[in-house]
């Protein structure tokens, strides 16, 4: 289904013939996806017709057979306007679906679309075809760019000059490129203006892993150079996400990075006679300000140590009181599948640290530690299920930890209900 014209947006409206019935949202299924109905599976042609008071021009569907003609509606079901020449466009992107070759002159006029359209387009493209990079370059980064510039000034504590509506609300429109970074970037901007220091720490958190999720080439070079900017900042203000925020900063600016993935294998070679103390090592971070550890043990167990260097002074205690406790999120990949462990940190004279002990995974997979680390609000969405794992392979520091953090959130939080689960079930210890 996916070399054929179909809809862009999500919502359609019927407007011909007059004979086939009243005109309804997805003929009155509103909560459908018309881009999926059976309806235009096969047999449409691009159209563009008139509609509205003003015989607007707009984006539709034409089936030659059936002499239906179907507009495309956008976020409040108002008919998405479009030129002539922006359905022509469209329609030749659409031919060769879903692999278009998109020249320079092709993406220089996906450029002057709305940015509505430019947003579907691209949404539905990166859903089923495999765009180069540059292709989202043409997607409205303008705004990203005026709230990251602001946000750089915030971060060094001067006065940003006066923001556009579309800066102050980025909403979805870049996100085909990349999730998780223009809402972190909003959450930090909010925090910083408030001023609300733990919406500044999460908006930063959540950037930084954002960032380090996405792939960098998907953005404008202008927009990788201050996005980059803001990350850098961001290390220097708050030492719990520097290591993350420098990653970023590599990332977004092309400097290669150790990185924090490293692949461990559960078939260990075999031991000499009469031993069995076999055991895989891999180090992460190397002599940088955040490090893990990570051991598989001939009895198949999964070993990891999290340090991140951070001396005791007023300014860590600050975070601390706004982090609550603080969690080093590590994933574990094995093929398709892939589970999220948090270690719980023990502040320390001149560090935080932690341990997990696991079962490993069956021979190869990957141990990565990408993400910044999270206080206890960036446990909120996470289910007791998930929690209890990180619970049960904590030690006696971590679990002091765990229980801690519990204290901190009511008694309904995902994080006191797997406490509450854990200790039942062991005996608080």
């Amino acid at each position: 289904m996916t070399a054929v014209h179909r809809p862009l947006s999500d919502w359609v409206v019927r407007i011909g013939p007059p004979s086939s019935g009243p005109n309804l949202i997805n003929d009155g299924d509103e909560r459908a996806d018309a881009r999926h109905l059976p309806l235009f599976a096969e047999g449409w042609v691009r159209r563009s017709v008139t509609a509205g008071p003003g015989h607007t021009p707009v984006l539709a569907l034409h089936s030659p057979v059936s002499s239906l003609t179907y507009v495309e509606l956008d976020d409040y079901g108002a008919p998405l306007s479009l030129e002539q020449s922006g359905t022509e466009l469209i329609n030749r992107i659409e031919t060769s679906w879903p692999n278009p070759d998109l020249g320079p002159a092709d993406l220089a006029a996906v450029a002057t679309l709305s940015r509505q359209i430019r947003y579907l387009l691209l949404h539905r493209l990166s859903q089923e075809g495999s765009p180069a990079p540059g292709v989202y370059h043409s997607l409205p980064w303008g705004p990203v760019a005026e709230l990251a510039s602001a946000v750089v000034r915030m971060l060094d504590e001067a006065q940003p000059s006066p923001l556009s509506e579309e800066a102050l609300d980025l909403g979805h429109w870049v996100t085909p490129a990349a999730v998780g970074v223009t809402g972190p970037l909003e959450q930090l901007y909010e925090g910083l203006a408030d001023p609300d220091p733990v919406l500044t720490a999460r908006g930063g958190t959540a950037l930084c892993s954002g960032l380090n999720s996405a792939d960098p080439a998907r953005f404008p070079a202008p927009v990788r150079g201050i996005l980059a900017d803001v990350v850098r900042r961001l290390a220097s203000v708050n030492p719990f996400l520097r290591h993350a925020a420098t990653l970023a900063a590599d990332r977004l600016t092309g400097f290669a990075s150790t990185g924090l993935v490293t692949t461990l294998d559960s078939d260990l070679p075999k031991a000499a006679a009469g031993t069995d103390d076999r055991t895989a090592i891999r180090r992460l971070g190397g002599s940088g300000p955040f490090s893990v550890r990570a051991e598989v043990t001939a009895s198949g167990r999964l070993k990891i140590t999290v340090q991140l260097s951070v001396e005791a002074t007023t300014e860590r205690n600050r975070l601390l009181d706004l982090y609550g406790c603080v969690f080093a999120p590590v994933t574990v990949s094995a093929g398709d599948l892939s589970r999220r462990y948090w270690v719980a940190l023990e502040a320390r004279r001149r560090w935080m640290s932690g341990t997990l002990d696991v079962p490993a995974e069956h021979g190869r997979f990957d141990v990565g530690a990408q993400e910044a680390v999270i206080g206890v609000w960036g446990l909120s969405g996470v289910s007791p299920d998930e929690l209890l794992v990180s619970l049960t392979g904590a030690d006696r520091a971590g679990l002091q930890v765990w229980r801690a953090a519990a204290e901190r959130v009511p008694t309904g939080h995902p994080l006191h209900r797997a406490v509450r689960r854990h200790d039942g079930q062991r005996g608080t210890s």
